[in-house]
């Protein structure tokens, strides 16, 4: 604290060096520099401030001082070293006063001071870095990385530290992964990315007691029986939950059928939305299990026109590459009916082309786990150009979502945990969180076709 109020002072009241009118340019403060910002946009800030600092000190004033000092700062609060930031930005506004760096040093001055003095929560975060799934994990660290600067500037709150591990894409990496941010403190983990990870690294959160939210992973069994660990994804029965409560609550719907093919995610879908459906108190008149692919194509014999007839909507959770296909016949046969139940359906009706004037007519509505309204990622993802040098994807998205939604709970009294477990619905750029009192993730939106495009309902 007292390091922290001289730098303060020291930075107002020290007399104003001059700044050399010339700068060299030096190609090893150069590469020190490059190498530096690679470290950074990778989230390894250690060693960014390392590569900065040696820039900016080792090869005397040069074209790259000034930039260097400033970054060395900038990566040094990303760490929570905020000393280490402090001093930086001091040396930058004190020495070179009229750097273009220097108002912004100014700034991230009286921040990473701010910062200093509160307690920070530390987040785990545990993603690939290489092989098959490391630009997948790279995309998401990026959107997390983006939510946790932006919480840092803003200053509201406990400042958040990033402790980053490598899951290696593996579970038995990703469980030491978990194992070494809990051993450094961490409050909550963001992290890996799908179930086969997410398993055995919920384990070890588990048994430390430390909230784990995988934000890939659609397995149940990744949070089943456990209370540290959520699943942001919605599971496949979390997907048929929600649509039964859209259809019999928003919609008022009280006599439903069901048909999914035999061994697919649609199956499981299907089950749980007619368990929810029942529930909430709705007559469920026929589960129809097609035995193929090709049977959409005959819903009307395979189930039957009088059955079909006599309910108010039918849900038709279609899986696989042509699920939209299948989704497009299940449609024509509805349609055919002398009275067509309403369609009921989930993310992959999104992909419908041909069908959607029909769709539109008979009503079809869906559920959808990501949605991004037209201008409201368009800040995020110049943001995310900027340090990636591409644009965004839904990853980032998640990531960036996912953070602040944490983020949102820290400050809550008691563990976060429960926290997480019962915090209202947090509505992201692309996502929505909700766990209803559970380990899984409940909230999507829902979509239909109207005038032959997809809108969003709710």
């Amino acid at each position: 604290m007292r390091a922290l109020v001289f730098a303060l002072l020291l930075a107002v009241a020290s007399p104003l060096a001059a700044q050399p009118a010339t700068a060299d340019a030096v190609p090893a403060a150069e590469a020190a520099f490059q190498n530096g910002l690679a470290s950074y946009r990778q989230g390894e800030y250690a060693e960014a401030v390392r590569l900065f600092t040696r820039a900016a000190d080792e090869y005397g004033y040069n074209e790259r001082t000034t930039a260097a000092t400033f970054m060395a700062a900038k990566a040094a609060y990303a760490d929570g070293a905020f000393e280490r930031a402090v001093s930086a930005a001091t040396r930058l506004v004190t020495q070179y006063p009229e750097s273009r760096y220097a108002d912004p040093a100014r700034q991230l001055l009286a921040t990473a001071a701010q910062a200093g003095r509160a307690e920070p929560f530390d987040l785990g975060i545990v993603l690939p870095v290489g092989g098959p799934d490391g630009y997948l994990g790279q995309a998401l660290f990026n959107g997390v990385r983006i939510a946790v600067d932006e919480h840092n500037q803003r200053g509201d709150g406990r400042p958040v530290r990033m402790v980053f591990r490598d899951s290696r894409g593996t579970g038995d990496g990703a469980r030491a992964a978990v194992e070494a941010v809990i051993g450094q403190g961490v409050e909550a983990i963001v992290g890996p990315l799908f179930s086969d990870e997410a398993g055995p690294a919920g384990a070890a959160a588990e048994a430390a007691g430390v909230a784990l939210l995988a934000p890939l992973a659609t397995d149940g069994v990744v949070s089943e029986g456990r209370r540290f660990v959520f699943q942001a994804n919605p599971t496949f029965p979390a997907r048929g939950r929600a649509m039964a409560r859209y259809a019999t609550g928003r919609l008022g719907l009280d006599r439903l059928g069901v048909a999914s093919q035999r061994g697919t995610y649609g199956a499981d879908m299907a089950a749980a939305f007619a368990v929810e459906a029942r529930r909430l108190g709705a007559t469920v008149a026929f589960e129809k299990t097609l035995a193929d692919e090709d049977a959409w194509a005959d819903l009307d014999r395979e189930v039957g026109a009088t059955p079909l007839q006599s309910v108010d909507a039918v849900y038709l959770p279609v899986t696989g590459r042509d699920a939209p296909r299948f989704a497009a016949d299940a449609l024509r046969a509805l349609d055919a009916l002398n009275r067509s139940p309403r369609p009921l359906g989930n993310t992959e009706w999104e992909g419908l082309s041909s069908s959607t004037a029909r769709a539109s007519r008979l009503g079809a509505v869906f559920t959808q786990d990501f949605f991004v309204a037209p201008g409201t990622a368009d800040a995020f993802g110049r943001r995310y150009r900027e340090i990636a040098g591409i644009g965004q994807d839904r990853l980032a998205l998640m990531g960036y979502d996912l953070a602040r939604f944490v983020m949102a709970q820290m400050d809550v009294e008691g563990p976060i945990g429960d926290a997480i477990r019962t915090a209202t619905r947090f509505d992201g750029l692309g996502h929505r969180f909700r766990f209803e009192g559970g380990q899984v993730n409940e909230a999507l939106f829902v979509l239909g076709f109207r005038e032959g495009q997809a809108v969003l309902l709710e």
